[in-house]
């Protein structure tokens, strides 16, 4: 089984929220929400995040700002609407690192770059996320749910490296661990490539490829 079909089959079976039903025709209030959706994803791309408001985001649907209030009160929640389409090409990457056999310092700051690189092809996108996440609670909890699933979706998570399931307190555990790593390596990628905010990029990346080595040789 190839990486990308061993992912579809972890990720859909962690996405326990979504139906498996056949999904009907899409509403006209569907569709109006998914336009204003489109439309500020579009802004943020083209202006930034913090350069976009809620009056641009309504005259590039074509509405009003009154009819966009109906839908969203603020750019949080279109980001948290729109933020769980951007999460499984992060999982992807998540998931090459656990089905690694080598999971020394230096493959994981290789796997690091392939991480740095996908920030840098979507940097608009991701900032908005960081943006949003540090303006609302309800951003910051939903995206701290998403990377419990992936964290749910690593082997080392729920097994030892001899296959042997881990007991339900030591699995709790390296979850939080866990949870906490990909948070941490968000926080600082944004850093390296939102902010130019990290000279010492190559250190920090050094350093976050022992944190994770460590983790998964544990």
């Amino acid at each position: 089984m190839s990486v990308c079909e061993l992912f579809h089959t972890r990720y859909v079976g962690l996405m326990t929220a979504q139906t498996t039903a056949v999904p009907g025709p899409v509403s006209r209030a569907e569709e109006t929400r998914q336009r204003f959706v489109d439309a500020a994803v579009t802004l943020f791309r083209e202006h930034g995040y913090g350069a976009t408001s809620m009056s641009q985001v309504a005259a590039a649907a074509g509405a009003s700002r009154a009819n966009l209030y109906l839908y969203f009160h603020s750019k949080p929640e279109i980001v948290l609407e729109w933020m769980p389409t951007l999460r499984p090409e992060l999982d992807q990457i998540y998931l090459e690192l656990d089905t690694l056999g080598d999971h020394s310092p230096s493959s994981c700051r290789a796997w690091l770059d392939r991480l740095v690189a996908l920030w840098r092809v979507h940097p608009t996108e991701l900032d908005a996320v960081e943006q949003a996440t540090s303006e609302d609670s309800d951003v910051h909890r939903h995206r701290v749910e998403l990377c419990r699933r992936t964290a749910d979706g690593f082997h080392t998570v729920h097994r030892t490296r001899e296959g042997s399931p881990l007991p339900p307190d030591v699995r709790a555990t390296r979850r939080a661990h866990l949870v906490v790593l990909i948070l941490s390596t968000e926080r600082c990628i944004s850093s390296i490539v939102l902010h130019d905010a990290v000279p010492e990029e190559e250190a920090f990346l050094d350093a976050l490829a022992h944190q994770w080595s460590g983790f998964l040789t544990n």
